[in-house]
Formats: structure tokens, C-alpha cells, sequence
């Protein structure tokens, strides 16, 4: 996630009959019936069941208090489990994406509960890459993995590790890490030929992703600071997806994050001190970012408190990854297991009942544009005004997904306002969502290069330059910038007007380290429509 993070490893007496009895089934059977795929990547999107599929999800550690990661709770857990789910599917979340790989009995479970699942592969993102002792483990711990997913129809795709380390990439070489993933890849998709992923984050930027079905990242709008300020959370995951994920769904693996913790940060990072309110304020705004930054999805973290994260699973440790859960577990008692439903969890299942995915507040359109939504499955129609106008409905297509195409009058207004209503199967109205976007207004666009430093110079410096879409220079605009060393993680940020040229020249106050390789230069604009324009560079620097 973050920087020095270690990832986290990561009626009821009848219902218990009915689930002690399908564990049973489960444990006691040699095999498990064999489903084919339901799941695919076309035309840029995910699909189940050949209907378009946006991820609504969630990141699950199963692990409660005095629980370590790498051990089996299955069992133990079995109850938690099915009571985590059951909350899940209340909540409308259709995926969930695990760090290590769930169970079979897991799966089974998921599946009675109507969940798809991202099968995690927890591998040490700290180890040699390219060596190949290390390969070789590796290696037969995604085997072992697809062998025993691969039965179960509702695998999404596989995620194999979480956040490798720059520096280890660096010591094993950016192309040896590249052709470790693709061995990784091959070996799973030889047992079950489902899309692969690595989940990555932002310092990994300047490898290559060509070789991914779906591409993965974790991003978050607390880290790092500069990209944030620099971009804005949507335009952060804009531009990860226009540079990687042009032809395949960008999915973002963990986001939202925001804590209850007294701790607001620690050395091992996070965003706490928030209240339960301002907690689910920040992590839906985070989710509306991922949607106006052109993902296919993303994934709430976390589910419950994870306990386990930065050190000790026996104490709940006032830093801020401990205390981010959907569901809270403020204490070590056996009757706090089960977790207590925070108000994210509230907010959370109204914000998942109805998403509008298009058009975006972040985009400019033409003369038309698409219609694209996300409900839950209690949905029966969805239908839409344009400006307070007449209701049309749109066509549904399954996993409720809802679609539909508008186009403008001619001398249509610049600012346009959409609302879509969800109805039941009764055709009452169960929300509403609107959205205020652009059309026919010219875009912005921001360059970044460098300035080639004279001899008595030694700091870095670049020219930032802004201009409209008909290349005239845009004079007196505050820019803001941002530089992220992502090999030692440090980073600064500020803003500079533009002068009459539409310019700025700006330096790195930070001079780079001995194994700093790479400096992330970001820059941004917001129009007088108040829409974010950026761009971020990759510079490499001198060995």
C-alpha cells in the first residue's frame, strides 16, 4: 500500500445446521464438481455469464483477533465466514478480492452467496525475483493454487502477489521481474485459463503490463501526496488507466482505506483519526474517484479490522491499517468475532444499490454520449432524464448491468445534468443518482519535459507547459506539481502560475539518492469548468 508496508496477510441456530452441513459435504467429498468458466475479458471489460461485469468489491482477510496469516482458519472461521458473506451480499458487493488464496471450501461458500471471487496468491514481494530457487517455489504455489480454484465457476481472475518491492525489482532487474510474472502467469493459466493480474502500486509504474489479461493497482487518495495533489484522485487513476490499460479493464485492487484509529498516520503509513461518518465519507468519495478514473472496479479496503497489520495479531495497535474495516472489531472477545457494521457499511450498500458509471464529471463529450450503469440485484429497471426531461429507460443486459445512448440538440448547453433512477420489480423508485458533466467544451492539456542543466547546475529541472486544445497558451494558471522518487519513496509537491507563454519551470527540491533510478514528475490544471487536466512523466536518472 504504502510506504514500509508489509502487506496484510491478508434464525442463527438453523442457518448454522444448514452451513455446518455444507462444510461437511465439502470436507468429506475427494472432489469438487467441475463448472465451466463464467468469467472472460472482452471489448476492454469484464464479463460473467456473457454480460458485462463492473466489479463492486471488497478486500477480505479472513484472519480475527490472535490469528496469523499463512495459517488455515477455515474451519475455525466457518461461521465468521458465512456471516461475512451473508453482510455482503446485503450490501450488493458482487466481488471479493482475497491477498491469499481462499479455500475450496471458501469458494464453495462465496458461491452459495452469489460472490465472484479474485483468487490472491500471497507470494513474498521482498524476495529475489530472479532467483531461482525462489522461482521454483513460486512456481508450484500458483499451480497448487489454480489446481484447487479452478473447479469453481466463480473465479474472476487470479491476482499473483501484492505490491513487490521497487527495490528487489531493481536488484533483480526490471526485465527479469517482468519475465518472473510471465512464468507465473503461464503456469496458472496451464491448469485454468481465467485472467491473470499482478497487483501492483504506483512505485511500480515504470514496468511493463503489456503481458497481464487485466491490470491492478492499488491506489489510494492519501498516498502518495504529490501524484493526489498534482492529478486528483480520479485523474491518479486516469492516467494508470489510459498508459496501461487501454485494451483491458485497469481494476483497482485496494482502495478507500480510511481509519477510525486515534493514530492519524504512523510509520507504517495509512490515513486514521476519522470519525465513522468522515471514515465512510472519504473511502466512497475514494470509490467515486476509481469510476470517474475510467476503472472496470475496485475494491473497498477492508472488510474487517485487520488486526494482524504492521505487527502483533494478539493486540489491536493504534495505527491506522488496524482499524479500516467495513466491519470493526474493537475487541479480542469472542462475542466481537462477528465484527459490528460501522457506517461505511450502511453508506456502502446504498452507494453499491445504484452506480452511474457514464457519463463522467471528469470527461468532456461531444454531441453524445453512452449510458452506463451498475445495480444490485434487487434492481428490476433503470431509467434516465437528461436536464429534468422526460424518463426513458434503459436496456438491461444482466448482473445488472444497464445501458443506454443519448445525443444532444444541436445547440445543446455546455453543462448537461443526468439522472438515473433504480426501480423495483413493482416499479417503485429505490434511489436516484445524478450527474453534472460537460459537452462541446474544448480540452486543456498539460506538458511535461525536462530542461537540459547547465554545467554548474545539479538540481533537476522541467518545464511544465498548458495550453487548450487549439495549442494557445493558457496565461495566469495555477498549476500544481508534484515529484515521487519511487525506489525510496519521498516526495515533495507546490504550485506556480503560468506565464505569458502558458509556462512554468519548476525544480526538484529533493536531490536524488544513490539507488534512485526513476522520478515521477506530475502536473495539473483544473479548467474554469472545473475539471482536473494532468499528465505524469517517468524520467530515469543517471546510474
Amino acid at each position: 500500500m504504502q510506504k514500509a508496508k508489509v502487506k496484510r496477510q491478508k434464525g442463527r441456530s438453523a442457518f448454522s445446521k444448514r452451513l455446518t452441513s455444507l462444510f461437511v459435504f465439502c470436507l468429506l467429498t475427494s472432489s469438487f464438481p467441475v463448472w465451466a468458466s463464467r468469467s472472460e475479458i472482452r471489448n476492454g471489460r469484464f464479463y460473467v455469464d456473457n454480460e458485462p461485469f463492473y466489479v463492486r468489491g471488497v478486500g477480505y482477510a479472513p484472519w480475527r483477533p490472535h490469528q496469523h496469516p499463512g495459517v488455515s482458519y477455515t474451519d475455525a472461521n466457518r461461521h465468521w465466514t458465512a456471516l461475512d458473506f451473508q453482510r455482503m451480499k446485503a450490501a450488493h458487493v458482487n466481488t471479493l478480492r482475497s491477498w491469499d488464496a481462499l479455500a475450496p471450501q471458501e469458494l464453495a461458500l462465496a458461491k452459495q452467496y452469489g460472490l465472484m471471487v479474485l483468487q490472491g496468491i500471497w507470494l513474498d514481494p521482498r524476495q529475489d525475483f530472479s532467483d531461482h530457487r525462489n522461482q521454483e517455489s513460486c512456481v508450484t504455489r500458483v499451480k497448487s493454487v489454480a489446481e484447487q480454484s479452478k473447479d469453481f465457476d466463480n473465479v474472476l481472475g487470479y491476482l499473483v502477489m501484492t505490491e513487490p518491492n521497487p527495490r528487489v525489482v531493481m536488484e533483480a532487474g526490471v526485465d527479469e521481474t517482468n519475465q518472473f510474472f510471465r512464468r507465473l502467469k503461464r503456469t496458472i493459466q496451464t491448469v485454468d485459463p481465467r485472467p491473470v493480474s499482478m497487483d501492483s502500486w504506483i512505485p511500480l509504474a515504470f514496468m511493463n503490463y503489456q503481458d497481464f489479461d487485466f491490470v491492478t493497482f492499488n491506489t489510494f487518495a492519501f498516498w502518495p501526496k504529490s501524484v493526489n495533489y498534482a492529478l486528483g484522485f480520479a485523474g491518479y487513476n486516469r492516467w494508470l488507466a489510459d498508459h496501461f490499460a487501454a485494451d483491458r479493464p485497469l481494476l483497482i485492487g485496494e482502495t478507500g482505506g480510511y481509519a477510525v484509529s486515534r493514530a492519524t498516520e504512523t510509520e507504517a503509513g495509512g490515513s486514521g483519526g476519522w470519525t465513522e461518518y468522515n471514515q465512510s465519507i472519504k473511502d466512497l468519495e475514494s470509490l467515486r474517484g476509481t469510476v470517474q478514473g475510467h476503472a472496470s472496479g475496485a475494491c473497498l479496503v477492508s472488510w474487517i479490522d485487520t488486526w494482524h497489520y504492521p505487527s502483533d495479531p494478539d493486540v489491536h495497535d493504534n495505527e491506522p491499517w488496524e482499524w479500516d474495516g467495513i466491519l470493526g472489531i474493537p475487541t479480542d472477545s469472542k462475542n466481537d468475532s462477528e465484527g459490528v457494521t460501522r457506517q461505511v457499511y450502511r453508506d456502502l450498500t446504498k452507494f453499491n444499490e445504484l452506480m452511474l458509471l457514464e457519463p463522467k464529471a471528469e470527461h468532456i463529450y461531444s454531441d453524445s454520449f453512452p449510458i452506463h450503469v451498475s445495480a444490485a440485484e434487487n434492481v428490476a429497471s433503470v431509467s434516465y432524464s437528461l436536464n429534468e426531461g422526460d424518463w426513458k429507460l434503459l436496456t438491461g443486459s444482466g448482473h445488472g448491468w444497464f445501458q443506454g445512448f443519448c445525443k444532444l440538440a444541436r445547440l445543446a448547453r455546455k453543462r448537461q445534468k443526468l439522472t438515473v433512477q433504480a426501480m423495483d420489480a413493482s416499479e417503485q423508485v429505490l434511489d436516484k443518482k445524478e450527474i453534472s458533466f460537460l459537452t462541446q467544451v474544448q480540452p486543456e492539456q498539460v506538458f511535461i519535459e525536462s530542461v537540459p542543466e547547465s554545467k554548474k547546475e545539479t538540481a533537476l529541472r522541467f518545464r511544465i507547459r498548458a495550453t487548450d486544445d487549439a495549442h494557445r497558451p493558457l496565461v495566469q494558471r495555477k498549476i500544481y506539481f508534484g515529484f515521487f522518487y519511487p525506489i525510496t519513496l519521498r516526495e515533495t509537491q507546490g504550485t506556480q502560475m503560468t506565464d505569458s507563454a502558458g509556462e512554468i519551470t519548476i525544480t526538484s527540491s529533493l536531490k536524488p539518492q544513490a539507488e534512485d533510478r526513476f522520478l515521477y514528475v506530475s502536473a495539473g490544471t483544473d479548467s474554469p469548468e472545473r475539471v482536473r487536466t494532468g499528465d505524469m512523466r517517468i524520467f530515469t536518472l543517471g546510474k
